[in-house]
């Protein structure tokens, strides 16, 4: 399509330069100069014998130039075909009436290339880019490491959306240029070489010639304008300051000194963003001195052709040259343009398909067993874990989860803390050591028997943008309404949801309706008991809650505690009460485990971490007048 609208586009120019020829001819010949062309040739057909000297269509055109360069003989050749074919245009009217006809034609041909080829250029980018968006979604799943809070997706959303979107536009530059661009420019160079090639190659060297001085003006004018601009930004700096000192200004009463140095000030940054707007441009004050200089002294070798070569090339064939080779130039520099986008899309292809072909690290072994709701306990055997910027998660860890048990996971570092609970459901694989349920390694089951088993409720994770009955029920065609409901019932959700503007229908999340945090947690808590697991890992909101909400909270847990194992990222130190046992981590290791009562007279970590992180009245837990004495 491309190759064809640039077709086009020269076949236009072709028949602007016929029609100012007509025009500048009026179809008048000299016969003396047609007599002494051979008789039944092809630059003397025999319809010209019969035709009056002054309405002679296109015919000029070949008289004109039959005895010109190589070049100016070929074209008097493709008019003379023209004249053959086309009888209309041997005759001035008739001639005129076929140019609009074809040059309407071209047009609209034109306009419907155009819009064709960005319909599809825009559909082939937006379908790469699209593609890729789907294969970075899907690798992320395979990585581990994007559990991980802080070394998790936010490389991946860097390459989903400004790599991506870098690639995109420059797939859209791509298919935009090329071939098309270089086509048109070859094109519209031949018919100006047609027309005179020794005015298309002076101007093709003096254009040459100005953009080899352009290049170091322009960057010297780029350095210019960023150093006029780091001058207005250190005095903008100063002007700020200038604003702070009112106090000080006041107190010592040095308004005047002030003032002096404001203005001072102000003048420095008015002639540094007057000097960086100067300097700022495509083109700087030297070029287009440059090009002004280049424009006259194309201007005037084109009057002289025109003036002392009237045979070689006339009035409306130096108008065509120089609008040919203005689009042919034009051309070039949008194809130069382009290259900057095109290349920034290189590298963001790079950093893509790097990320693409990492390896997975979570697989899934060759004849992985099933496995079935916990019975006995999950356990930790020397487990060390790594992110990729090397920190040290965790370091050595062992101990067992008895099932059907509460236990508490405590630390100052919540990366460590996330990082052991994504161990469980295999989100993230240990560097060293292994995870067993039930005395099975989970690297030897079935990731989705494993997952099947393992439901969680993280802070982050609460909600998405979609409809109550999606976050909860996550399109699963099984859990239909009813059972929806009933899972929002036991997680007290239901009442809060009934209120909402379309009830199960609203769309919650960052984009949809607003949802208190407490809210939130519910729903996500009802969306893991919907998943009826054996094993429920839940992170609990980092802030105090209402009484009566916290009541509500406490029965639903209760509610799921039964016959289920529950592993708490506690924040409420009712809860860590709540637990049979308490896992406290420092620095990656286990520093004491055992149940809150014992450690609160053996572990100084423990009893440190519930003075920061668990003191009642900073948690909100107790309140002025409401001690117990």
């Amino acid at each position: 399509l491309g190759v064809a609208q640039s077709a086009a586009t020269v076949v236009l120019a072709i028949l602007a330069g016929l029609f100012l020829a007509l025009l500048t001819t009026r179809g008048e010949v000299d016969p003396s100069v047609v007599q002494k062309l051979p008789a039944g040739s092809w630059a003397r057909p025999a319809w010209v014998e019969k035709a009056h000297s002054t309405n002679t269509g296109l015919y000029p055109v070949v008289v004109r130039n039959v005895h010109g360069d190589p070049l100016q003989n070929f074209g008097a050749r493709c008019v003379a075909a023209l004249l053959r074919i086309a009888p209309p245009t041997r005759t001035n009217s008739s001639a005129l009436l076929f140019l609009m006809a074809a040059g309407l034609i071209v047009v609209l041909l034109l306009a419907w290339l155009e819009s064709l080829r960005r319909v599809v250029v825009v559909a082939a980018a937006s379908e790469g880019t699209a593609a890729l968006r789907r294969q970075l979604h899907r690798q992320i799943y395979r990585l581990g490491q994007s559990a991980l809070p802080t070394e998790g997706i936010e490389p991946t959303v860097e390459l989903f959306t400004g790599e991506v979107e870098r690639l995109h536009q420059g797939l859209l530059a791509d298919l935009d240029v090329f071939p098309r661009a270089p086509v048109l420019a070859i094109g519209l160079l031949v018919f100006s070489l047609c027309l005179s090639w020794p005015l298309t190659l002076t101007f093709i060297s003096l254009g040459v010639l100005i953009g080899l001085l352009l290049r170091p003006l322009a960057r010297s004018d780029r350095q210019r304008a960023d150093g006029d601009a780091r001058d207005a930004a250190a005095y903008l700096t100063l002007l700020q300051q200038d604003l702070g000192l009112v106090r000080t200004v006041r107190v010592f009463g040095m308004e005047g000194f002030d003032n002096q140095r404001f203005d001072e000030h102000l003048e420095g940054h008015r002639a540094a963003e007057d000097r960086r707007l100067l300097w700022t441009g495509p083109i700087g004050p030297t070029g287009r001195q440059l090009i002004g200089a280049a424009t006259v002294l194309a201007l005037g070798a084109l009057g002289a052709g025109v003036i002392e070569h009237p045979a070689r090339i006339d009035l409306a064939a130096a108008i065509v040259l120089t609008g040919s080779l203005l689009v042919a130039a034009k051309t070039v520099i949008h194809c130069l343009a382009a290259r900057r986008g095109i290349r920034q899309a290189g590298r963001a292809a790079l950093a893509i398909f790097d990320f693409l072909e990492r390896s997975p690290e979570l697989q899934q072994s060759v004849g992985a067993h099933f496995l079935a709701p916990l019975r006995e306990n999950i356990s930790f055997e020397n487990v060390t874990l790594t992110g990729p910027s090397g920190k040290v998660y965790l370091e050595g860890v062992t101990f067992e989860i008895p099932a059907k048990t509460r236990i508490a996971i405590m630390g100052r570092d919540e990366e460590s803390k996330h990082a052991l609970a994504c161990l469980i459901p295999r989100l993230i694989d240990p560097k060293v050591g292994r995870v067993r349920a039930d005395g099975m390694d989970l690297r030897e089951v079935t990731l989705e028997s494993l997952r099947a088993q393992v439901a969680t409720v993280f802070q982050n994770d609460l909600v998405f943008s979609d409809s109550v009955f999606n976050n909860i029920g996550l399109g699963e065609p099984s859990h239909g309404l009813p059972r929806v409901i009933q899972a929002a019932k036991t997680a007290h959700a239901h009442n809060f949801i009934q209120d909402l503007p379309n009830g199960y229908d609203t769309i919650i999340g960052p984009s949809g309706h607003y949802l208190r945090v407490d809210e939130q947690y519910r729903v996500a808590i009802a969306r893991a008991l919907l998943h009826d697991p054996s094993i429920l890992i839940i992170e609990e909101p980092p802030f105090s809650l209402d009484d009566d909400v916290k009541s509500l909270i406490d029965d639903t847990i209760s509610r799921l505690a039964r016959n289920r194992t529950l592993i708490f990222l506690p924040h409420r130190l009712s809860t860590i009460r709540s637990c049979s046992e308490v896992v406290v981590l420092h620095n990656g290791r286990i520093e004491a485990i055992g149940n809150p009562r014992s450690l609160q007279g053996e572990s100084k970590i423990y009893r440190h971490l519930q003075y920061v992180e668990f003191n009642q009245f900073a948690a909100g837990e107790l309140e002025a007048g409401q001690f117990n004495i």
